[in-house]
């Protein structure tokens, strides 16, 4: 009977032994190298007894599972078609047997026997304390087998998952799974790979799990019904619980007895263990020797490919040498073509410059022509000026005939007249001038003649220099001369046409001395030559010279052909011959490394199946050792389950009491429902309260404007009073005998500066807002300095980040991705507290709003109470004050009516005693009152519109005040003008009281004494003083409130406060008593929110200050790192210097390793030569003949260079080197490790404390 647990998909098959098969992470059958697995997990025996297949879990601490079923610490027996995974999803195997159908039928007959002694029911059971000790030692997995194969594949896994099917022959049974991936190692050849399994089986134990909790969920339901039928009682709870204890302590004691004899029993299993380690250590020496065997396979690899990358270096040696010669022939080319180039450029030059001579040749034989016309021009004119002499000689003769005429006739007459006396003395005249004009011509003929000659001599003389100059054999010698000759040539002026030829010719000449000596410079000058060359031989030896460079130009790009074709061929024989050579060394090569690996292969079986006798022994002997720690386990699994059930009872009795605080809970929530509907009920009310106390405002409104308009009444009334009175007044002045109607005038008030009792206070809170500003924008500054240091150190690690390979870079990227994922989720999650955080705080403070707006609207509700109980009694009191009018105004009527007989009779007599001065005064009274008019309109335009009942009572006040005055200064007598000037400026609420005053002077008037007019003065001082104290408090009033106002804008201009209602105060000076209130409590809101204002602000820089602290500590903290990888590149500075210093020590050796391994060589070849008997004489005197150079017919035998050792000695230079570089990286990866942990967690705290700057 043969076992195999088969993999899932059927393609590899791991056979079981005939005895025994441990399976574990390391040192096992099969290995299964997986974290969820132990290093001695399980067992697979096979019952000689029972005729089948027994899995033992050794105690592992995550189970082996059969059908998704636990078993840990026990025992099951498998039959064919279970599925076993061994550990946290595990890799579900298959296991089948192959058996003759004997076996089979036998089989089943002793089936039902067996089930029924064999094993007890399932329990769940926690995992035992006292499990094996993990070994460490990693040793690869082996197993022995004749007929199968091995295998070495891996296996990877993830989340595999079967339907549960529970067996009734197993001991213990746990569900648990776990998310994990595992790699089996299954015999001596490896690892194994597994593909994915489907998301179909996850999909079905997903649905399976979602039915198992819909079903715990009812069982949990029913529990929970039950345990509220069930009242459980103290008392009884109590003495039970007590019991428990004491049970449990029992097994508790039990239970370390048990341990005692399991540990007892595990030490036997560790000296057992110890003989398996001696027998792994002598598989792992086995296993040492193969490696060693594969390691020289990879060390002749390594040195077939060293020779193959030398020749690879060699032809590039070559083909790069070659590539120079090329390069440097293309140079020579190149330069030969711009030298040729450059020629052509300087012929063209020059043939530019012979143009440019000949325009000037023809330019100057165009001035020649020209001038060669001037001279036939002038020759006309003297063949013009000659005509016209002979006809002015011509007609000179005639008037000379004529005169002789006349002097004949006159003769004849021997008159002589006046006019012929005349025309004799023009005739002199006329003959004087012709003299003179016939000495002129003469001499300009002479002058003429004899420049024409020389002009003539001149033009000849510079010809014939210039023509000699301009022959085709000149040089630059005779052009200088000639140049010379006509600079020298003075006959000529600069104004005349010769001048103007000459310099026309020096030009010339200039020009083509320029030409010539630029032509001289490009021709090369020899030795033998001459020192000036005439332009024809120039131009010819150019031609020559041209005509030399195209040919070395046709030669050297023949000779690079032809070297280009020669070096293909060389490159293409040597790369064929090195083919050739390369190939028959690798084949040779690999016919060697097949017979060794034979050999080895041969040797490691013959040594794996002795060594897997002695384990199947050894394990005979762990078995027995097994079932005893099996029966041991059984007792203490009754007793732990004894006291499970009672731990089950409390805590259903634990569940009944957390519904009743369920209960308390509900309860609570009602009751916080009732309190919402109360505070609803509360603002219901409130609003009723404002709503009345809105009527209540109307209500007040209205009495208002009654009042107003009866005031108007009692104003029009007071006028008429006035008038009749002012009547009585002037009646009564005429009687007393017209006194002066004159009043003194107050003494001037003194004006007092008021003190600006708030600029204190305003200037130290300006002076800590600009302290504050300045912390700010320091702090600004240093956040930006440390910025730019973050950037520093980025772009530092940016810079070692490049210095690394691309293993480091990726295994870098891989972990920055991972630590960008992990700090994504922390700032998600930080989001979201913050979130929550700030939605609790948002919730807190509404509620505080909320109260703090209950306890506002309660105040307010009071005050309102207040004033409206205070309207409504003044109400009443305004209504008895017009009760009280109405009968004044009744008896005022009367008393008119009465005295409006008296003032017609008053008025009849005092048109009888008109006197002296009652005309004036008459009209200083109309003039006063004319004053008095206009300013009680004015004072009617200035007057408020609704006065308060303070205002009225003041102004009352000011009426009797006033009052007294006008009585005092009606009383003073006439001697004292100083006191009787004309009074201030009075409102009109004043006059017309002092009008109304006017009839109670009259009767003071008619009895004055002494004692009343000093009484009076006294009086009108007391008045004038409280007036002027008035007036000084109102300023200072005014004075403080526009302080504060402009304090009060400046804060909140400083403050950034957007609040029109807060900046537009009204005075209080000018207000009545209940906006008084109001305007106190605006201000009282305005300063608390400007204190609240400048409370955040002291906070938000205690914060940031905070900040700058932790900024600092970081600073500090990225300084300390600089200075470590600056100390850290030090070393590495150093570090390199040490292996440059050792790699110039290996290379000394090698040198003289080389030369040892030379002279080794020449000693075996001379021992060689001994052996087959030839002689060293015969070999000198041959190596001498072929140096002197005489031929000989023998053949020389060359031995091989030995290149083993050679190859040895690098290839162990090379190990060197690599594990010098990867320790080095090693180092380096932590020292990257470390900076990256401190610049995540600086960069954690960075964002912490933005985050906390922002909030």
């Amino acid at each position: 009977m043969k076992g195999y647990l088969y993999s899932q998909d059927g393609a590899y098959a791991f056979p079981l032994g005939p005895k025994v098969t441990t399976i574990g992470r390391e040192n096992c059958d099969i290995s299964i190298t997986s974290p969820h697995v132990d290093n001695q997990h399980a067992l697979i025996e096979y019952d000689d007894e029972q005729r089948c297949f027994v899995l033992k879990d050794l105690n592992s601490s995550t189970g082996t599972y059969v059908h998704e079923c636990r078993v840990q610490n026990a025992a099951v027996r498998l039959a064919d078609g279970d599925f076993l995974r061994f550990g946290f999803n595990g890799l579900p195997l298959e296991f089948h047997i192959e058996q003759k159908q004997q076996q089979q039928q036998h089989q089943q007959q002793q089936q039902h026997q067996q089930q029924e002694t064999m094993m007890p029911s399932i329990y769940p059971r926690q995992a035992a304390s006292n499990s094996l000790h993990m070994i460490t030692q990693t040793i690869p997995s082996r197993r022995s087998s004749n007929s199968i194969t091995n295998y070495q594949q891996q296996i990877d896994t993830s989340n595999c998952v079967r339907d549960s099917i529970v067996r009734p022959n197993a001991w213990t049974v746990t569900g648990i799974s776990n998310s994990g991936r595992t790699i089996i190692n299954g015999s001596f050849s490896g690892e194994l790979d597994l593909q994915n399994q489907d998301n179909s089986e996850i999909t079905n134990r997903v649905c399976q799990l979602e039915k198992e909790v819909k079903g715990r969920d009812t069982e949990i339901r029913d529990l929970t019904e039950r345990l509220r039928s069930l009242e459980p009682l103290s008392s009884t709870f109590k003495s039970e619980v007590q019991t428990l204890r004491a049970e449990l302590d029992k097994v508790k004691r039990e239970k370390q007895s048990a341990s005692g004899l399991i540990s007892s029993l595990q030490r036997d299993l560790h000296s057992k263990e110890s003989n398996l380690a001696k027998l792994t250590r002598e598989i792992d020496g086995l296993k040492i020797d193969g490696r060693d065997k594969d390691l020289r396979l990879q060390s002749l690899q390594s040195k077939f490919n060293l020779l193959r990358d030398r020749s690879r270096t060699e032809d590039d040696r070559h083909n790069k040498e070659k590539e120079l010669k090329i390069k440097s022939a293309e140079q020579q080319v190149n330069e030969l073509n711009e030298n040729i180039n450059r020629l052509k450029s300087q012929l063209l030059d020059a043939e530019k410059q012979l143009l440019r001579v000949n325009l000037n040749e023809q330019k100057l034989k165009q001035e020649c022509e020209h001038t060669r016309g001037q001279l036939a021009a002038i020759q006309r004119s003297e063949a013009t000026i000659k005509a016209d002499l002979a006809d002015a000689q011509r007609k000179h003769n005639q008037l000379c005939a004529n005169i002789w005429r006349c002097f004949a006739a006159d003769d004849d007459n021997d008159e002589y007249d006046e006019d012929q006396h005349n025309i004799i003395e023009q005739i002199e005249q006329l003959r004087q001038q012709l003299n003179e004009s016939r000495n002129e011509l003469e001499h300009h003929r002479e002058t003429y003649s004899s420049s024409n000659e020389q002009q003539k001599t001149s033009f000849e003389k510079l010809i014939d220099i210039f023509t000699n100059a301009m022959q085709e054999q000149t040089t630059e010698r005779i052009l200088l001369h000639a140049r010379q000759q006509m600079i020298e040539f003075e006959e000529a002026d600069a104004e005349s046409f010769v001048g103007m030829f000459r310099q026309t010719g020096i030009n010339a000449l200039n020009c083509h001395v320029k030409l010539i000596s630029e032509l001289n410079k490009l021709v090369p000058k020899q030795n033998d030559q001459e020192h000036d060359l005439s332009t024809n031989d120039i131009l010819a030896l150019i031609r020559r010279q041209y005509e030399e460079f195209e040919r070395e130009k046709q030669n050297l790009s023949f000779e690079q052909t032809s070297r280009e074709r020669t070096l293909r061929s060389e490159l293409e024989q040597i790369t064929n011959e090195k083919d050739t050579i390369w190939q028959q060394r690798f084949n040779e090569e690999c016919n060697r490394l097949r017979e060794k690996t034979a050999q080895l292969q041969r040797e490691y079986d013959e040594q794996s199946s002795s060594l897997s006798d002695r384990l199947e022994e050894a394990e005979t002997q762990n078995r027995d050792y097994l079932q005893k720690l099996n029966i041991l386990e059984t007792e203490s699994r009754e007793k732990i389950d004894e006291l499970t059930t009672k731990l089950e009872e409390y805590q259903l009795q634990l569940t009944e009491n957390n519904e009743r605080q369920n209960q308390l809970t509900n309860i609570n929530e009602r009751q916080k429902e009732e309190l919402i509907q109360l505070e609803k009920e509360r603002d219901a009310t409130i609003e009723d309260l404002n709503r009345q106390v809105e009527a209540y405002k109307d209500q007040v409104r209205q009495f208002s404007i009654t009042i107003i308009q009866l005031e108007k009444s009692l104003g029009d009334e007071q006028e008429k009073r006035i008038k009749l009175q002012v009547d009585l007044d002037n009646l009564n002045k005429n009687d007393q005998g017209r006194l002066s109607t004159s009043s003194s005038s107050p003494p001037p008030v003194a004006m007092e500066t008021v003190v600006p009792v708030l600029t204190a206070p305003v200037a130290d809170l300006s002076q800590e807002l600009f302290a504050y500003k300045s912390r700010v924008q320091e702090q600004e500054q240093i956040i930006i300095s440390l910025r730019r240091d973050l950037a520093g150190m980025t772009a530092r690690l940016s810079d070692v980040q490049g210095e690394l390979s691309e293993k480091q870079k990726q295994a870098l990227e891989k972990s920055e991705l991972t630590i960008r994922e992990q700090t994504k989720e922390l700032n998600d999650t930080r989001l979201k507290l913050s979130k929550l955080s700030d939605i609790v705080d948002k919730q807190s403070t509404q509620i505080e709003s909320l109260q703090s707006d209950l306890s506002k609207s309660k105040i307010l509700v009071d005050q309102y109470q207040l004033l409206v109980d205070q309207r409504q009694a003044d109400i009443d009191r305004l209504a008895k004050s017009l009760q009280e009018k109405d009968l004044i105004v009744e008896q005022v009527e009367r008393t008119n009516h009465d005295e409006g007989r008296i003032t017609h009779e008053l008025v009849s007599i005092g048109a009888q005693c008109k006197g002296e001065r009652h005309e004036q005064t008459i009209g200083r009274q109309r003039e006063a009152l004319n004053e008095l008019r206009a300013r009680i309109k004015s004072l009617e335009q200035l007057r408020p519109v609704n006065p308060s009942y303070e205002k009225v009572l003041q102004q009352v006040v000011l009426l009797k005040r006033e009052l007294a005055e006008l009585r005092a200064r009606q009383a003073l007598p006439n001697d004292m003008p100083d006191l009787r000037t004309t009074p201030a400026p009075i409102s009109a609420h004043q006059q017309s009281q002092r009008q109304s005053t006017t009839t109670a002077t009259t009767t003071m008037r008619q009895s004055p004494s002494t004692t009343i007019h000093s009484d009076s003065i006294n009086e009108a001082q007391k008045v004038v003083e409280e007036r002027a104290a008035h007036a000084e408090t109102m300023n200072s009033l005014q004075s403080c409130d526009e302080l504060h106002n402009a304090f009060t804008r400046k804060l909140m201009n400083l403050l950034d406060i957007d609040d029109d209602g807060l900046a537009n105060v009204a005075p209080l000076a000018t207000l009545p008593a209940t906006d008084r209130y109001v305007a106190l409590q605006q201000r009282q809101r305005t300063n608390e929110i400007l204190m609240q204002k400048v409370e955040m602000i002291r906070e938000r820089l205690t914060r940031k200050e905070e900040l700058l602290r932790d900024y600092e500590k970081d600073l500090g903290k990225l300084r300390q790192a600089e200075i470590l990888l600056r100390e850290k590149d030090i070393l590495l500075q150093d570090l390199e210097t040490d292996k440059r210093t050792k790699d110039d020590e290996a290379f000394y050796l090698r040198n003289t390793l080389k030369e040892t391994q030379d002279n080794l060589n020449q000693e075996k070849r001379v021992n060689s030569s001994v052996k087959l008997g030839r002689n060293i004489d015969q070999s000198q005197s041959n190596e001498l003949i072929r140096r002197s150079g005489g031929s000989t017919a023998t053949l020389h035998h060359h031995c091989p260079p030995d290149t083993t050792s050679k190859v040895q000695t690098i290839k162990r230079d090379l190990n060197q080197k690599v594990s010098r570089k990867n320790y080095e990286i090693k180092t380096l990866k932590q020292e990257l490790n470390e900076a990256l942990d401190t610049i995540s967690e600086q960069s954690h705290k960075v964002k912490l404390l933005e985050l906390q700057s922002k909030t």
